[in-house]
């Protein structure tokens, strides 16, 4: 820092200003001469003295004349286009954006497309426009937000022709006015240099310039006084520049004449004076960016004019010798000089690259005296105080290029040692003058300023620029001169002072150990230059005569003791953070050893006493061999010792370096050979630190071999000592390295007798016992040797994993285990790994996988593959790993990956023999099927044939048919299936089922997803068909088993519980889905081979099924039929008759048959009817809707009818329901449209039927007897619908019967109680249609009776059956009478919402439900009345509460987003609108008893509510409501409900919300204001406005606009208008929002305004008092009062409240006196009038207002008077 009041300007530049201040002669040419050294000179005082000289202001400089846009200045803005003008018009604004806009139009303007003529008009536009382009151009150049955009514009304007000539014409011919030529010129060149190069354009400017004569280019020599001039001003006067380039636009001025081909002499700006800190920002911002524009543009230039031999002109000569351009470099603020530089990196960058650029281009400039006197100042006085890093990554090479080219830069006399000299001048003057003494001083060292500079550069600023500045100091101190760094006659102050300050950064512990990836550390950039420059120095020194002593001084202070001892040793050891990088871990070390080698060339001698000092060192730091307890310094640098001396070895191969480096491994490991002896004798802990250092010696080669061998006996001597003080790898390390050397047996002896000392861990033992057992030479291992240690670590090795390398290893040797112990530890591994992986397929949680017996069993299997395959044991083993491989990644549901262990074993799989591969692919088949067959086992049946197809052991890959013989067992046993019999109800879904009444035991045997063995089978008979579809083409076995297995699939789909030991109840329906759809698949593959079955076909197939020692069949499909024909004779089962069925009715309408095909099938059928029925009903069911109208089928049912009228009522108990069953198998479907048997036959049937019920036999029938009566009477209902008779009794009674035994609960009742229901849904749609039928109809209420009894047990719908009960019921209900509807129990009404899982009937008991609440409430309207009546006399009064059913139902809250069944909401819903029911027609009374009880039971603020929020989204986020404003919130139909997921729900949820605020609007309102959550009470307020208000505001104004409420207030002088706002009368519209009400007495009008908010219910009405007349203001503020209150809190209307008003004003002015209590005449309780007399006062008051008087006063007195009642 310059001292106060003193300039840091040099004293050259206070003379530049001194002269350009105006002095005189005397004193202008007194600097000229360099003061003499030892010259008088004026002191501070005396100079201050002196007179003050004014300081010359220069005049400011003239405007520039004002150039006006050529579009007025020469008319084009009358002759251009229109649109054109207003672009160009945009080019010449201020506004960014204005001219950005008119850029990108003009670009699209010059890229329109047209044809030729509009190409030609457009062109000629442009031509014209050229000027005006010119104009703009330099300013939109210089602006960075359009500079890019400019240069793409101007490059797409020289691609025209005609426009480029005009262009390059202008600027050749310098035709443009002022300066604008040289200012496009040089923005053109500059923006081109900065932006060209990153967008690429470029091109437009090399292409369109030249520095030679070029046709149509610009010869840039001719206007080399132009560019000079501008970057003059850009470098020294931007500002000027800038209003050249910007000037102030003038619309109708005349350009100043300029001569043709004049050239103006141009002046370089006078040296500028101090610079005054700009306060605008973005100015000082556009004032750098030109100075870095000139920079880089007289680099450019500069290396053009060189390339093209053009002399440098006097003009850039001048301004490179400008001493303002190369203050540029400086980053130091300078008094009274200018400093371009000063806080602008970007500017002291293009200055360095511009000094870069003329030490390669113009050297000789360079060095003249002027020049390099200059450039030496400005170089040294601002390199060395630099302090940015991107400033030195650009500017330090130009910076060793100066100082390596111009080596006299530093011997130049620079002006800061004259300023400096003058300084201290000054000083011993004032001290003089002051009087003291400076004899006492201590004489002072002083340097030229640049050195002090670089000292201080050295020790400041190159630590904080590591990377930039270190790798330079090597080439700036080759550059110093000998003067500054004398290295003769011993080590000068110089040379001290700089290495001084070379190492004060690590003194000062300012260098940084750590590095990036790929980086060298910053302390490691300055220790490689540290080192690098004292090398150098000391070879300088070498080569001096009378340099020795200097260079002893170098190699022991500095490279020795410093490098060595402080940079390798100690910073070394720091260095180890950087482990895991891409930097040596001992990086000091290799550049440490690449200096001794350098030294080692230069003089032997010297490295000598170099390594005899470093060992002193290295063996001192590592601590004294006496020491017993080594410090943490010592043991850490003993630890890097080896590591150390490898780097250093690495770093050279200079022989003299590596025999000393040799000394000093020996020296070190003596020291650590040394202390591990005595650690071992004294137990020290630091016995493992000197065997660390000895293992890294050993291992990396640099220990000599005399020592290891002293070592080796030491070793054996201690190695009981050191197993205990040692880790086992280190202990073992060290017997590896030693045995290179020692003799093996005398370390075998002593590691057994280790291993054999109790006193040895037993990791240790495992650890040596594995060396011994890895050493190739046999003898220190005799035959058996290993037995018991092996045994030990198996056993160890299968429990705690421990001690497997020692098995391992074991086994691996050719000798040292014997077989019977090898034996011993296969069997233990093999069983291990067989039994684990056996626990783990069968789900054991304890199973784990054995890793450890997997390692040992590898290294067995790898050796000896061959005896692996001849062993039962091992190929247990072997076959576990296939299971570990193959079947476990499939079946995990997470990623399972086997051990690398087993997959090694499974390769020596096919190192075996194709013996030995047989014998494991056979023993893999065997455990698959045995896996298949257990249903303890978790794989899949599909998983086992996949794997069984896919493992490929031998040489042949197993096909499907393969698998399926080596998986699956004989035919027979595949289709021997359950014998179970039928769930009850499943008859009612398929007639092919008998009606049983059994019992049915679903227990059974299952795997994990609910399969029986059969069931495995079954889907790994589909697996094996899916692998190959053919099969299903050819396999009749497969196919059979399958289509089986998707019977019972689908049984159990329909009935959980019926799948009959085939699968559990809790199989998963996705896995039963899928098995029946690839079964379909199946069935397709397999009736495609036949496509197209013509009558012969199916007449073969018949024959070969009607003969009982069939043929072969002629193709597949009838040897399928022939299967299920035998699988239906031999089972006597309903499954093979289905499958039968199934099949032949697929494959008719497959194969396209028709009437013929048909009767050839019912021919068979017919023929099967007495000797196999199931076959007989499969055969008429499949064919029978090809028949419908065929003769045929008609001669059928009437010969089975006929056979039916031939039984016996004795024999009908055995023979009725065959023949029945048969029968009705016949019968054509409900909808069809032909009769199935002739009325008088089927009447004939009927009676026959009715005298077996009526005979003595009856009671012998079976209870199935009525259920195909039943199904009788619903076939034959239609054909006899005409003809009266018993029959009809006969059916009602039936009916009747079969809905009273019946039961929902009771399984075996559920095929009577479905049939009946379908009889009378028969009957009934036959009576809408049969008047006679009608009349029977009619009178029979008691089967409807029942059915609604039936309704009320409707509970679980989990099966098919039930399904379709609960249909038929549903149905039927709709007929009931309203009076057995209306006297249903509300309670089991409740238990039936609740507790249904249909919403189906969910949605029909809260229908039934709504009714019976409605007869109960006008029941209860009429009770209680007369109950309010009977209190009022004394009586207690009735308790009226909801139903506890209900309540129930909607007490517990429900969580929406939790697992939450649809029924369970539903129910939750429906109770809520049930609920809501109860305050429809209710009296007030019942209303306001229902709303405390929900107050009280907090059941909306605690049920309703939250879950409404939650349906409907309304939370405090607000994120999302449901759209129920798209939906009809004020209707809602339950009975069309479906829901399937719980959000299907949301439109009830909003049909509910919209009921509460509609019949609960108080306590809805009181809710929200009693919300203290800000945000959720917005989210319900506009929720409720935006949904829901707007509707209950329009039905609240519609009520009140009904006839005949319109009649009731207006019959009395009562008006009503509605309006908005409360002003005019409008019409009424969905937007009212006020209701005005108006009395007239005496022509004089009374009115009152109710008001609706928009979020009306939850905001409260205004009632506007508008005009009272004729009445006190207390008792009109009473009735407005009680208007309000009736609204409000009284949950009433709008009408209600207007009548209220109405009473209240009617009845004052007839004389009746008010409530005294609540001002009303008409009561808000119970609308009464106040009857109520006090005897003392005369009040009266309401009897309502009253008794709560009494209640809240605890008195009987009179409220007015105080006197007793």
């Amino acid at each position: 820092m310059p001292k106060a009041g003193k300039s840091s300007a040099s004293s050259g530049t206070r003379k530049k200003h001194a002269k350009k201040s105006g002095k005189g002669e005397e004193d202008a040419a007194a600097p000229q001469q360099p003061a003499q050294r030892g010259q008088k000179k004026l002191s501070k005082a005396q100079k201050k003295a002196q007179p003050k000289v004014k300081q010359y202001i220069p005049p400011p400089k003239p405007p520039a004349p004002p150039i006006p846009d050529p579009l007025d200045g020469q008319g084009l803005a009358r002759s251009l286009p229109a649109d054109l003008v207003v672009i160009l018009r945009r080019l010449g604004k201020k506004d960014e954006v204005t001219r950005r806009k008119g850029l990108e139009e003009l670009r699209e303007w010059v890229s329109k497309d047209g044809d030729e003529v509009e190409k030609e008009l457009q062109e000629t536009a442009l031509f014209s426009a050229v000027p005006v382009w010119l104009h703009n151009l330099a300013s939109l150049l210089q602006s960075p937000f359009h500079r890019s955009l400019s240069l793409q514009l101007q490059s797409d304007l020289l691609a025209i022709p005609s426009i480029r000539s005009a262009i390059l014409d202008s600027l050749s011919l310098g035709l443009l006015p002022g300066t604008q030529n040289r200012d496009v010129l040089g923005s053109w060149l500059v923006a081109a240099l900065e932006d060209g190069r990153r967008t690429g354009v470029t091109a437009s400017w090399e292409g369109s310039t030249s520095w030679t004569e070029a046709d149509g280019r610009i010869n840039l020599a001719e206007h080399l006084g132009s560019l000079v001039e501008y970057l003059s001003l850009g470098i020294l006067d931007p500002a000027s520049l800038h209003d050249d380039i910007h000037p102030a636009p003038v619309s109708n001025a005349v350009a100043p004449a300029v001569k043709k081909g004049g050239k103006a002499k141009f002046v370089l700006p006078a040296e500028t004076a101090p610079a005054v800190p700009e306060e605008d920002t973005s100015s000082s911002e556009r004032l750098a960016r030109y100075r870095i524009g000139g920079l880089v543009g007289l680099s450019r230039v500069a290396q053009d004019i060189a390339k093209n031999n053009i002399p440098l002109p006097e003009e850039l000569v001048a301004l490179l010798r400008h001493s303002d351009v190369w203050s540029s470099l400086s980053s130091e603020p300078v008094d009274e000089a200018a400093n371009l530089g000063l806080e602008q990196p970007a500017i002291r960058k293009a200055a360095y690259t511009l000094l870069d650029t003329l030490i390669d281009t113009y050297p000789e400039e360079v060095g003249r005296e002027e020049t390099l006197k200059l450039l030496s100042v400005a170089v040294l006085a601002s390199c060395w105080s630099e302090k940015d890093s991107s400033v030195w990554q650009q500017g330090g090479q130009a910076i060793v290029k100066f100082l390596s080219t111009c080596r006299d830069a530093t011997d130049t006399p620079s002006e800061s040692d004259e300023e400096s000299d003058e300084e201290e001048e000054d000083e011993e003057e004032a001290k003089a003058f002051k009087g003291e003494d400076n004899e006492d001083e201590e004489p002072k060292t002083s340097y030229p300023k640049p050195f002090a500079d670089f000292l201080g550069w050295v020790s400041t600023i190159c630590p904080s620029l590591p990377h930039l500045t270190y790798p330079l100091l090597l080439v700036i101190v080759s550059t110093l001169p000998d003067e500054l760094l004398p290295l003769e006659g011993g080590p000068s102050e110089p040379l001290q002072s700089f290495l001084t300050h070379l190492w004060s950064p690590m003194d000062a512990r300012l260098l940084s150990t750590h590095s990036l990836p790929n980086q060298q550390s910053a302390f490691q950039a300055f220790f490689q230059d540290a080192v690098d420059c004292t090398v150098f120095l000391l070879g300088k020194a070498m080569r001096r005569q009378d340099g020795q002593g200097t260079a002893e001084w170098l190699v022991q202070e500095q490279l020795v003791g410093r490098a060595w001892g402080e940079g390798v040793l100690d910073m070394g050891a720091k260095g180890g953070k950087r482990r895991g990088q891409d930097t040596a871990p001992e990086f000091e070390a290799d550049v440490f050893g690449k200096a001794l080698g350098r030294i080692a060339l230069l003089d032997e001698p010297v490295l000598d006493k170099a390594v005899v000092q470093l060992r002193d060192i290295l063996v001192t730091r590592c601590g004294q061999l006496e020491s017993d307890d080594l410090s943490k310094a010592s043991s850490s640098l003993l630890l890097r010792t080896p590591a150390i001396l490898s780097a250093v070895r690495g770093a050279n191969d200079n022989t003299a370096v590596l025999a000393g480096l040799a000394e000093v491994a020996k020296a070190v490991h003596q020291v650590a050979a040394d202390g591990l002896s005595r650690s071992a004798s004294a137990q020290s802990t630091d016995a493992p630190i000197y065997a660390e250092v000895l293992l890294s010696g050993l291992s990396g080669g640099i220990v000599d071999a005399e020592t290891i061998q002293t070592f080796a006996g030491g070793l054996s001597r201690t190695a009981p000592t050191l197993a205990t003080l040692l880790s086992p790898s280190l202990f073992i390390g060290l017997f590896e390295a030693t045995g290179k050397y020692a003799p093996s047996a005398n370390l075998a002896t002593s590691l057994w007798a280790v291993i054999d000392s109790p006193n040895t861990p037993r990791e240790t033992r495992f650890a040596l016992s594995n060396i011994l057992a890895a050493t190739a030479d046999s003898t220190f291992v005799g035959e058996g040797a290993l037995d018991q240690i092996t045994l030990e670590a198996t056993e160890t090795a299968l429990s705690t994993s421990a001690g497997v390398e020692v098995a391992v290893s074991a086994i691996k040797r050719s000798n040292g285990l014997s077989d019977d112990a090898l034996h011993t530890v296969l069997a233990l591994v093999c069983t291990s790994i067989h039994d684990q992986v056996d626990d783990i397929i069968n789900g054991s949680e304890e199973a784990i996988i054995p890793s450890a017996a997997l390692d040992i069993f590898s290294a067995y299997a790898q050796q000896h593959p061959e005896e692996t395959a001849q062993s039962d044991v091992l190929l247990h083993a072997l076959i576990a790993v296939h299971h570990l491989i193959f079947l476990l990644p499939r079946n995990s549901m997470e990623e399972f990956q086997a051990p690398a262990s087993a997959l090694a074993i499974w390769k020596t799989v096919q190192q075996m023999s194709e013996d030995g591969q047989d014998i494991v692919e056979y023993k893999v088949s065997a455990a698959l099927r045995d896996m298949l067959g257990q249903v303890s086992c978790l794989i899949e049946p599909g998983i086992l044939v996949d794997v069984a197809l896919s493992s490929k052991i031998g040489k042949k890959q197993q096909s499907p048919s393969d698998v399926r013989d080596s998986l699956l067992p004989s035919a027979q046993a595949l289709l021997t299936l359950p014998t179970a019999p039928a769930y009850p109800s499943l008859s009612i879904i398929d007639p092919l089922v008998p009606v049983t009444d059994s019992t049915v035991d679903s227990t059974g045997t299952f795997d994990h997803q609910g399969r029986s063995l059969a069931a495995r089978y079954a889907e790994a008979a589909l697996a094996i068909l899916r692998a190959d579809r053919q099969l299903a083409q050819t396999s009749t076995d497969l196919l059979v088993l399958v289509l089986f297995a998707a019977v019972f699939a689908q049984d159990t789909l329909d009935i959980p519980v019926g799948g009959r030991g085939f699968y559990a109840p809790s199989v998963s329906r996705i896995l039963l889905e899928d098995l029946v759809r690839e079964v379909n698949g199946a069935l397709s593959i397999a009736l495609a081979s036949v496509d197209e079955a013509v009558v012969k076909w199916h007449e073969s197939a018949v024959a070969a099924l009607a003969t009982r020692s069939p043929s072969e069949p002629q193709d597949f499909l009838q040897q399928l039929f022939v299967s299920l024909k035998s699988a239906s004779v031999a089972s006597q089962s309903d499954t093979a008759p289905r499958v039968l069925r199934d099949v032949l009715s697929r494959h008719l309408r497959q194969s396209g048959a028709g009437e013929k095909e048909a009767e050839v099938w019912l021919a068979f059928g017919m023929s099967m009817m007495e000797r196999s029925a199931p076959i007989f009903m499969a055969v008429i069911s499949a064919v029978k809707p090809l028949l419908l109208d065929s003769e045929r089928l008609q001669t059928a049912q009437n010969r089975l009818a006929s056979y039916l009228t031939t039984i016996k009522p004795s024999q009908a108990a055995k023979e009725a329901i065959p023949a029945l069953r048969r029968l009705l198998a016949s019968a054509p479907p409900s909808d069809a449209p032909s009769l199935f048997l002739p009325q008088q036959r089927a009447i004939f049937v009927l009676r026959h039927v009715g005298h077996w019920l009526t005979s003595d036999d009856a009671d012998d029938f079976d209870e199935s007897m009525e259920v195909y009566v039943a199904q009788l009477y619903t076939v034959l209902a239609p054909v006899v619908q005409d003809v009266s008779g018993g029959h009809w009794d006969a059916i009602f009674d039936l009916v009747e019967s079969g809905l009273e035994t019946a039961s929902m609960e009771d399984v075996s009742t559920h095929p009577l109680l479905y049939r009946c229901l379908e009889l009378l849904q028969q009957v009934r749609d036959l009576a809408s249609s049969n008047k006679a039928l009608r009349a029977l109809w009619v009178g029979k209420d008691r089967q409807l009776e029942l059915v609604l009894k039936l309704f009320l047990q409707c509970r679980q719908a989990n099966t098919t059956p039930l399904r379709l009960i609960h249909a038929a019921v549903l149905d039927l209900l709709q007929d009931v009478p309203d009076k057995a509807t209306e006297a249903a129990d509300l309670g089991q009404l409740c238990e039936l919402l609740r507790q249904s899982t249909s919403s189906a009937i969910q949605s029909t008991a809260y229908r039934v439900l709504a009714k019976v609440i409605k007869t109960r409430t006008i029941a209860l309207v009429v009770e209680v009345e007369g109950s309010v009546a009977e209190a009022e006399e004394g009586h207690v009064p009735r308790e009226i509460l909801l139903p506890a059913g209900l309540v129930d139902i909607v007490r517990s809250p429900v969580e929406w987003y939790s697992e939450l069944a649809v029924p369970t909401a539903l129910a939750h819903l429906l109770g809520w609108m049930a609920i809501l029911d109860h305050f429809d027609d209710a009296s007030r009374t019942l209303r306001w008893a229902y709303l405390d009880q929900i107050n009280s039971t907090k059941l909306m603020e605690e049920s309703l509510i939250p879950m409404l929020f939650a349906i409907l989204g309304v939370t405090e986020v607000g994120a999302w409501n449901f759209p129920s404003s798209q939906f009809g919130v004020d209707e809602f139909y339950p009975d069309l409900l479906d829901p399937e997921e719980l959000p299907d729900l949301a439109p009830l949820a909003s049909h509910l919300f919209y009921r509460a605020l509609t019949t609960l609007p108080s306590a809805m309102r009181t809710y929200y204001e009693s919300l203290k959550d800000r945000q959720l009470s917005m989210s319900m307020l506009n929720f409720t406005a935006r949904h829901y208000s707007p509707v209950i505001i329009r039905h609240e104004f519609s009520a009140l606009r009904e006839p005949s409420a319109m009649a009731i207030l207006t019959e009395e002088g009562l008006n009503v208008r509605i309006a908005q706002g409360g002003g005019a009368t409008v019409a009424a519209g969905t937007g009212s929002a006020e209701a005005i009400a108006s009395y007239v007495v005496d022509e004089q009008p009374m009115e009152i305004g109710i008001r609706l908010p928009a979020e009306f219910p939850l905001r409260g009405v205004e009632i506007r008092d508008l005009k009272r007349v004729g009445v006190p203001e207390n008792k009109w503020r009473g009735w407005l009062m009680s208007v309000q209150q009736t609204i409000t809190s009284r949950n009433g209307l709008i009408l209600e409240a207007l009548t209220v008003f109405k009473k209240n004003v009617s009845l004052h002015f007839e004389g009746v006196v008010e409530c005294a209590i609540c001002y009303s005449i008409i009561s808000l309780t119970d609308r009464t009038l106040p009857t109520k007399p006090c005897r003392t006062c005369k009040n009266r008051f309401h009897a309502s207002c009253l008794f709560k008087w009494f209640n809240s006063s605890h008195s009987s007195s009179c409220p007015m008077c105080r006197a007793l009642f």
